[in-house]
């Protein structure tokens, strides 16, 4: 059960080529931007979907104003 880690022997000193690591944190922002972006969308979608399905959210303001 002493065998070594086969994982070691991939990248035996441990550093990273200057522009692979530009191009992984490049990568990683890219994903970052994207999530946020679809956040946004899917976030707004949800706000407007729940207004449709309880509409005594949306008519409540306009009650009041009638009265």
């Amino acid at each position: 059960m002493n065998e070594s880690n086969p994982f070691l022997a991939i990248e035996p000193d441990g550093m990273c080529p200057p522009k692979l690591r530009e191009q992984l944190i490049a990568e990683i922002d890219l994903i970052r931007n994207t999530m946020t972006v679809v956040e946004l969308y899917v976030g707004e979608f949800f706000k407007a979907a729940s207004v449709l399905a309880d509409p005594s959210v949306s008519t409540s303001g306009q009650s009041s104003s009638q009265s």
